[in-house]
């Protein structure tokens, strides 16, 4: 595995198999910048940290693991503050910066998602989303350090340890914790919930960034991707995708867009709005009524559901469906070229690939 940059002097280089993949990362303060420190009180057999924190290197303040994931936002170490006891640290003060960071509230949604649907993707489904849109086979990820950003329920980082990467797994949402449900006894894998906007490591520290449906859910598209882009290594890439729409290319075209555009926005501002299991109710109903000739046409043309070909089950069509009227905060659709240009702004990004909400980039 090649020996990555970073701007953290007398760092550990991350290669070799002497020690836990927990213990190679170089760690960062995303508030102050200073090096984080790990105290780790217990492990699982996996190596991997089940209980102690991470000191602020200097200070007595710091961030707790909790049931195997390093909690690294100042209101999660708040919320957490008695697993910082027994090591005499206290959560990091309130600063300015601070009001920069997403709160995890704003994810909230998801994280109940994968938990009510821990196991939802398929071996075909994988392999497209990680590699084959990408132009890439699994054998690329054979003994590279990854960043999945935004990991979800955790299927495509477990994918990738099963063809031999080792995974870093970062959600903002509680979903991280269903990651640790299955990938905890491994040691070749790190959980983390924190903000992908202000990730908790040095520079071009990671081989790959696989980030998935996620950049659109964040409160500012251009800063997380800036946030990818610092944390790769040189000649290192970032896996991404946008939600994205077509620009209209004639006037039946935008009168099109702007009733299927005010149709979702209705939906949706009436949907985010309901009772948790309510909108589960009425998104399960449309995911039934799916499947009934004529009226299941009508859904999808319409954008009332969410049907995938790849994954044509029930539950899919009922979890994609809930998700994109979920009660998340943020939500924005681009144009193919507006994300495209995300990555073209940033110094020292080149395209290897661009397609209709894909993209591959490398540093140099």
């Amino acid at each position: 595995m090649r020996m990555p940059e970073n701007n953290m002097k007398g760092s550990v280089p991350f290669c070799g198999s002497h020690s836990f993949l927990f213990d190679r990362l170089h760690w960062r303060d995303p508030l102050s910048g200073l090096p984080l420190e790990p105290i780790v009180l217990s492990r699982t057999p996996a190596g991997v940290p089940i209980h102690g924190a991470m000191r602020v290197s200097g200070t007595s303040y710091g961030y707790p693991i909790v049931d195997s994931v390093v909690r690294c936002t100042p209101n999660l170490a708040h919320r957490y503050r008695e697993w910082l006891e027994p090591v005499k640290l206290q959560p990091p003060e309130k600063i300015e910066k601070e009001c920069e960071l997403q709160h995890e509230d704003t994810v909230e949604s998801f994280g109940w998602q994968w938990t009510w649907n821990k196991q939802m993707r398929n071996e075909r489904d994988l392999q497209m989303r990680v590699a084959d849109r990408f132009g890439l086979t699994m054998d690329y990820f054979a003994d590279k350090l990854i960043l999945d950003a935004g990991a979800g329920a955790g299927d495509q980082s477990q994918y990738m340890v099963k063809h031999g990467a080792s995974v870093v797994s970062v959600d903002l949402s509680p979903a991280v914790e269903v990651v640790s449900s299955k990938m905890r006894l491994n040691p070749n894998w790190v959980g983390i919930q924190c903000d992908i906007m202000h990730l908790p490591f040095f520079d071009n520290l990671f081989d790959v960034v696989y980030c998935e449906g996620v950049i659109q859910h964040t409160s500012d598209s251009q800063k997380t991707v800036s946030e990818l882009c610092r944390v790769t290594c040189c000649k290192g890439r970032v896996l991404a995708t946008h939600y994205v729409q077509q620009p209209p290319t004639n006037l039946l075209g935008r009168v099109r867009r702007r009733l299927s555009r005010g149709y979702y926005n209705f939906l949706r501002r009436r949907f985010r709005r309901m009772e948790r299991f309510k909108l589960l109710w009425i998104t399960g109903n449309l995911a039934a009524w799916n499947y009934i000739p004529v009226v299941g046409w009508f859904l999808r043309k319409s954008g009332t559901v969410m049907y995938y070909d790849l994954m044509p089950d029930f539950k899919t069509t009922w979890t994609n469906t809930f998700d994109y009227y979920g009660q998340h905060s943020f939500q924005r659709f681009l144009a193919p070229d507006q994300f495209w240009s995300l990555f073209e702004k940033e110094a020292g990004i080149s395209l290897l690939m661009k397609g209709t909400g894909v993209i591959m980039a490398e540093k140099s």
